[in-house]
């Protein structure tokens, strides 16, 4: 699908319109949502307001994928901006924490369209030397979203109204709308149009019971258990479906394929140990250094090192080529985490942001290459399977990544927490940081045995990726034709 320059151009910017949707959604809201429970109540159901929009984006994100590639990617961007867009209007009305809840999940259907058919659409549009260019911009946009989406956040609630902070998806997505409306020309591949409801029931009940378990691990293990095992359930059930089928959701060949398979596992190992970085790190920074300010400034440099390495290493791709940078950046994220299990409650801030910072960078250089390696392993007909499968590990990766980890360090520091007054769990924990401009006593030496831990843990995480990058095969194997599993 070869486009004009001019129209090219438009295009790109639409998407980074679309791109930017999707990655400012998570901090602004963050930033909000201590008004929003001032104004509507529902301080009990506080983490659902995430919980669900997390949910359901993963659900959705393959599907789109895979059926962006049948009937059109330039369809389905529409009925994504248009879902987020009418379900941000409507969670800016909400009048309770229960429709807030369901509006976000609805939201969060339109978000599984925002994280992957932009980067199809530029894909291909772009030819196979100038993706990673693209695709760098898209991260670098993706990152600067998330970091001026806390301030933006707290300039709206400030000056206007917390619903403004849903109501500001409107007016962009009505604009990547309009650009895309009128310099997209696209026309459908030769993929037969037979969409298999079957797999894409029981992949959807797969995702959505793993981590409805993973969300209510701390609070039911009955419930959590049933959860899991009607998700293994609902894998198994995929597998077979997948295998009788004549076009699958999602071809289980395609598991056969090295390329294909090492660049989701290092999408989904990245993003395991970089999210529960940037989960945790606050929370010791907060406990050392005290008050939200400090915290907040801990994840600056991850966000800052990950975008702007998105950038470099997107125009770098056809110069060093992508199992370089990709090796490169598992090594510099190796290296991270092994200074990050050596912190002490002395260790300066400074030094703090910049360890952090360089995991940023590490995770920079690998998400462009990442994504380009596995396009131009697909091809422009599987071009919304491949980059929604990309996206769906790495945001699979994210959300166990958090909730194992969270596990682990909660733990390590089981015993001692019971020492801290009023803690008990990590719960209790984040509600003492936030209530308390000083924290108790003894909490600083728990949670940095807490974190070293983890980033212990997230090493091992690391090497594996580390030596997975290592069995890519060089740039001119990746490109041979793969089969899409239509046959």
């Amino acid at each position: 699908m070869e486009q004009p320059t001019s129209n090219r151009r438009l295009v790109t910017l639409g998407m980074m319109l679309g791109i930017f949707l999707a990655g400012i959604d998570g901090t602004i809201v963050s930033t909000a949502m201590p008004t929003v429970v001032a104004s509507i109540g529902g301080l009990s159901l506080y983490s659902w307001v995430f919980a669900a929009y997390m949910l359901f984006a993963a659900i959705s994100m393959p599907l789109f994928g895979r059926l962006s590639d049948i009937y059109g990617r330039k369809r389905f961007f529409y009925i994504g901006v248009v879902v987020f867009v009418l379900a941000s209007a409507l969670a800016g009305a909400a009048q309770s924490m229960d429709q807030l809840i369901v509006f976000r999940a609805v939201q969060g259907i339109g978000a599984g369209a925002m994280y992957a058919i932009p980067y199809t659409i530029l894909g291909v549009i772009y030819p196979p030397d100038q993706r990673g260019k693209a695709i760098g911009y898209g991260s670098a946009v993706w990152g600067v979203s998330s970091v001026i989406g806390p301030l933006l956040g707290y300039l709206i609630v400030v000056t206007l109204n917390w619903r403004w902070v849903f109501y500001l998806s409107v007016p962009v997505g009505i604009v990547a709308i309009v650009l895309v409306s009128r310099s997209l020309e696209e026309t459908t591949g030769e993929v037969e149009r037979q969409v298999d409801y079957g797999g894409a029931l029981a992949l959807s009940a797969s995702v959505g019971a793993i981590l409805l378990a993973l969300e209510l691990s701390e609070s039911s293990i009955a419930l959590t258990g049933g959860l899991l095992v009607v998700g293994l359930g609902s894998v198994l059930a995929f597998i077979r479906i997948e295998r009788s089928v004549r076009v699958p959701i999602l071809p289980l060949s395609l598991f056969e394929d090295r390329v294909f398979l090492i660049t989701n596992a290092v999408g989904f190992f990245s993003s395991f140990v970089i999210f529960a970085a940037l989960t945790y790190v606050p929370l010791f920074v907060q406990s050392v250094y005290g008050g939200a300010a400090s915290a907040a400034l801990a994840v600056f440099p991850i966000s800052i090192g990950w975008s702007g390495m998105s950038f470099v290493s997107g125009r770098q791709v056809n110069r060093f080529g992508e199992r370089r940078l990709i090796v490169t950046g598992a090594a510099i994220m190796t290296a991270s985490f092994v200074a990050g299990a050596f912190w002490t409650a002395s260790l300066s801030l400074l030094a703090i942001l910049v360890n952090v910072f360089v995991m940023g960078v590490g995770m920079g250089m690998i998400t462009p290459p990442l994504l380009t390696t596995i396009q131009n392993r697909l091809g422009t007909e599987q071009m919304g399977l491949a980059t929604s499968s990309q996206q769906f590990f790495r945001n699979l990766g994210g959300t166990i990544g958090v909730t194992v980890l969270g596990i682990v360090m909660t733990l390590v520091m089981n015993d001692q927490l019971d020492a801290v007054p009023g803690v008990s769990d990590l719960g209790d924990l984040q509600r003492v940081l936030l209530d308390s401009s000083t924290p108790p006593d003894g909490l600083t030496l728990v949670l940095t045995e807490g974190l070293t831990t983890v980033f212990a843990v997230s090493f091992v995480i690391c090497l594996l990726t580390f030596g997975l990058s290592v069995y890519l095969p060089p740039a001119h194997a990746q490109a041979q034709d793969v089969p899409s599993g239509d046959d």
